[in-house]
Parts: structure tokens; sequence; C-alpha cells
């Protein structure tokens, strides 16, 4: 036998309030705007309960619920900035009856103020979550082996969607659109174990080559199937842009031309007091060739500095990565060729920037020092994107010549 339903609230009696309203104008519309709000929740909370549980409640119940949430829904149309004291007391007795009647027949099925909270913020961080691992994530540049194209401390979005999902924990992708290409910045986990510095830890670099493509670095310049890249020099000594050299060391700065995309790339020409600039070294080790660790063609610690290698295929499932600062890169020539299976997204956009040239500051004693990197950001590149692409997304195009 089922337990009796509980009786309906009836409808309010005319005149009666449900609390006490301030008579002052401004304290009178402070009530109302809270009084709105109130409906409004009550008015999503009971419609929510009555569309899951309303089949549960006696036919009568129900209609009488109903009606009262059609009474509080226009009471509320009906009560407007204006603040009029009858119809903010008839919104007050609306909500009053509505919430008490939804307490008394459906209360067991709502939430308390705090649970909603609660399940709203677990919600919030479940999307975050979500969204980190799989779509976006923030992501922040911490050596100088981008430059110029990227600063120490900036920041940047990545696109973890293009190149597949990933299980967290694991390297399994799935749902990939596609593979890296020639030109692309890619942040990927550094994939071996032979660095306690980098291991573990994501690495920011631009492919230079993928799989299937022969590659060959001669005199600083990188041939791809044979062909050099097409490049324009800018400067044969120009700024290094990194704070840590000084003006001591010049670097030849030229633009070059990969899979569509315009970029920037740079490589010591000078001797640095308290450097050793291998670049000009002519007695620099070549790499040490390791096809048993790496897999048939990747190099196990060649120098970044080295400016020549010999050509060689890049295997399935692999690329060659370096860093638009050449002779200042630990990357694809020092500790060889990136699985795929490492490649966590795309470098997207740069939405925070540092001055890297500290600034000189004077303070009331007339001291002088220098104001860190860090606390000046640059507004000037923030919000740009970090690659620059041709129409078409081929190199034909542009001519350095020009």
């Amino acid at each position: 036998m089922n337990p009796p339903h509980p009786a309906p609230v009836p409808p309010p009696e005319p005149g009666t309030a449900a609390s006490a309203l301030p008579t002052d104008p401004k304290a009178l519309r402070r009530a109302l705007r809270e009084l709105r709000e109130r409906a409004e929740y009550l008015e999503t909370t009971g419609t929510k309960l009555l569309r899951k549980h309303g089949k549960g409640l006696a036919a009568d119940v129900a209609h009488i619920l109903q009606d009262q949430l059609a009474a509080m829904r226009a009471a509320r149309h009906a009560a407007t900035g204006d603040g009029q004291l009858v119809a903010v007391q008839a919104l007050d007795r609306a909500v009053a009856i509505f919430d008490e009647a939804l307490m008394l027949h459906l209360g067991q099925h709502r939430k308390s103020p705090t649970r909603e909270f609660i399940e709203a913020i677990a919600v919030a961080l479940l999307l975050t979550l979500a969204i980190r691992a799989f779509v976006f994530e923030a992501f922040k540049i911490p050596t100088g082996s981008m430059i110029p194209t990227l600063q120490i401390h900036d920041h940047l979005f990545v696109n973890k969607f293009l190149y597949g999902l990933k299980i967290p924990f694991t390297r399994i992708k799935f749902l990939a659109l596609r593979d890296p290409a020639p030109g692309e910045i890619v942040v990927f986990e550094y994939p071996y174990d032979d660095d306690a510095d980098s291991s573990g830890k994501d690495l920011i670099k631009r492919v230079v080559a993928v799989a299937g493509q022969k590659v060959r670095l001669a005199g600083n310049v990188v041939h791809i199937d044979g062909k050099p890249v097409k490049r324009k020099i800018l400067e044969e000594a120009g700024d290094c842009g990194q704070s840590s050299y000084g003006d001591a060391r010049k670097c030849r700065i030229a633009k070059e031309c990969l899979g569509g995309k315009l970029y920037v790339t740079q490589h010591h020409v000078s001797i640095a007091p308290g450097f050793i600039d291998a670049d000009n070294s002519a007695d620099w080790p070549s790499p040490e060739w390791n096809s048993l660790r790496y897999g048939p063609h990747a190099m196990r610690y060649s120098p970044p500095e080295n400016r020549d290698f010999p050509d060689f295929v890049v295997p399935p499932g692999h690329l060659l990565v370096m860093g638009d600062n050449r002779d200042n890169s630990k990357d694809g020539r020092f500790f060889g060729l990136v699985p795929l299976d490492t490649v966590k997204g795309k470098g997207g956009t740069r939405w925070w920037a540092y001055h890297d040239r500290p600034n000189s500051v004077t303070d009331t004693e007339g001291w002088v020092g220098q104001l860190a990197d860090w606390m000046r950001p640059d507004v000037g590149r923030m919000f740009e994107f970090v690659h620059e692409d041709l129409p078409g997304g081929t190199c034909d195009i542009w001519d350095p010549s020009k």
C-alpha cells in the first residue's frame, strides 16, 4: 500500500506577505533585485524537478505546483525595476509560497546551495582538465633555443587536438587529424632517459624533416631531398636577441621558408669573451651515430653547433627538429629523432610576452639598476600567431631576392 501524498499547499490569502519589505525606495529596489534572482533560481530548479519527478506526485499536487510556478513567473515579470511596492509584495509572496511548496513535496530531491556550488566547481574543474588534456594547453618557453621566433618566458597556447588526442599518462593517441608538417613549431616530451635535465620535460622546436625525407646540413644550410631550403640573409652580424650575450656576440640572421611557412633563424658569427664559439672551430667533432638506440638513422650527441652532417632519410614514425637559434639549441642534432607518439601539439598563439633586454631604472636616491625582463610585459608581441603561413601552403611563391 502506497503512503498518502502530503496535502497540497493552498494558494496565498490576499493581503498576506511572506516577509517584511523595506519602505525606503533604494532599499526596496535592492530587495527587488534579490527577489528576482531568487525567483529565477526557483524557476530553473522547480522546472527541472517537476520534469524529472513530477510524475510521482498526485495529480492535484502537480497541478498546484505548476500553477504556483506560473504565478511566480508572472509576478517576476510584473515586478519591474521601478520598484513599485505592490508588485514587489506580490513577487515576495509568490516566491515564498512556491519555495515552501517545492520543499514540502519535492524537498527530498532538491540540492542544497552548497551542494550545487560544489558540483558547479567540480564540473568547471573537469572541463578545464579535459580542455587542457585534449584540446589546448598553455606552455611557457623555458630556454632561448627558439630565438628570435620565441623569447624566454613567452607564453603560448598549444593545439593538442590537431595531432591526435592522447590518453593521459600514456603515449597512446587516437583521433589524429594529421601528423606534424615541415616548418611547424611543435611541443613534445623529451623521448629518452639519457639526460636528467631533459628527461620527462616538454621541449619546443621546429620540424625540419618528416618521415621519408632526406636531410642534410651543410654550412648551416638545411637541405631537404637534395635541395637547400630557401633563405634570405637579413643581417650578417646582427643582435643575437638574448640579453645574456650582451653585445659581445653577433649572429647571422636569415629568413627561411619551409613547408609554406616563413621564419627567422640565426647563427653565431663572432667569438664572445668567455665563450667558446664552436661554430667557427675547424676541428669540431662529427656526429656519433648510434643505430641501435634511436633507430636506423638517428644521431646521438651531435653537438648543436655542428654545421654539417651527412644525408640521411628520416624513418617512419619520427621527426627531425631544430631550434631557430641554431647555435644555442639542444635539438635533433644532439639527442636524435623525435618519435611521433611523444609530440603533444602545435604551437598556436603567444598570449603573454616579456621584454628580453633589462631596462635601466633609477631610484629616488640616484641608484641605477636594471629592471628584470619578466617585470616588463611586451604588449607588442602579445596575441600573435607563432606561424607565418604563405598562401597556398608552399614556398614556391616566395622570392628570397626581394
